[in-house]
This record gives structure tokens, C-alpha cells and sequence, in this order.
């Protein structure tokens, strides 16, 4: 494959775009990383998906490995998955995601605690992927 941060920005920021409902809730500053299966030994590059005060948006940063990540959560997926999920005709991606979730074809690592997650605003994007969250469980 080739290295994810050689796709193009654009498309990953079409994505968040034309999917803004699934990121309802999400406080700024909430991070989610996405990383190919065959680019997951440090140092890597990862797509981050950050919330801010307008929305999500679309970088690029280093992976150097767990210890050193700053995010919430972490998708590692196939070339194939990635390809699709970037592709701006897509036309149901989380739906997709959800599906390969379910089939493991898709990796979620929780990189931050329960409740780090609930105060940042993840229930009901965790929820659309069909992951059962417990929101009032503290």
C-alpha cells in the first residue's frame, strides 16, 4: 500500500463533512486516529480526525507508538478499507465501518478511559458504530 498521508487530505475532510451527524456531541478536542494494518509498527503516519469549535477536521501526524499517541480511540484497518473510507463517492462509509467492525476486519483500540470518553462527547458516535457505550455508568 501506499503510505496513508500520501492520500489526499481533501478526501478525508469530505468524509467528515458529508458525515458531520455522527460526530454530534463530540467536545473539541476529542481525537480519533485511523492507521493502516500494514503501516502499524512506529513510526507511522495516521489520518486524525480532531473535533474542534467548527466541526471535525481532517491531519495528518506521526504514529510512534501506544505510549506516545495522543487520541481517544484508534482504527486500524486494511489498504482496501482506508481506500473506501477516503473515497469521496463512498456512499454509506460508517455504515461500512460498522460492518467491518462487526467482522473485525476493522481494529478499535480504546486509548483513553471509559469516562474520559463519555466527557468527551463519544456516546453517540460509539453508538452508530453499533459499540455499546453505557453513558450512565461513571
Amino acid at each position: 500500500m501506499r503510505q496513508i498521508n500520501q492520500l489526499e487530505l481533501g478526501g478525508w475532510q469530505t468524509l467528515l463533512d458529508r458525515n458531520a451527524e455522527f460526530f454530534q456531541g463530540m467536545r473539541a478536542g476529542a481525537r480519533i486516529g485511523v492507521l493502516s494494518k500494514d503501516e502499524f509498527e512506529p513510526p507511522a503516519t495516521m489520518v486524525v480526525w480532531e473535533a474542534t469549535e467548527h466541526g471535525m477536521r481532517a491531519g495528518y501526524e506521526p504514529f510512534l507508538g501506544f505510549e506516545q499517541v495522543k487520541i481517544d480511540l484508534l482504527f486500524i484497518a486494511d489498504e482496501t478499507t482506508i481506500l473506501d473510507m477516503h473515497d469521496p463517492c463512498a456512499g454509506a462509509p460508517f455504515k461500512e465501518i460498522k460492518t467491518k467492525l462487526r467482522r473485525r476486519d476493522i481494529l478499535l483500540y480504546v486509548v483513553k478511559p471509559h469516562h474520559a470518553l463519555i466527557d468527551s462527547g463519544y456516546e453517540h458516535f460509539l453508538d452508530s458504530l453499533g459499540l455499546p457505550v453505557l453513558g450512565t455508568c461513571r
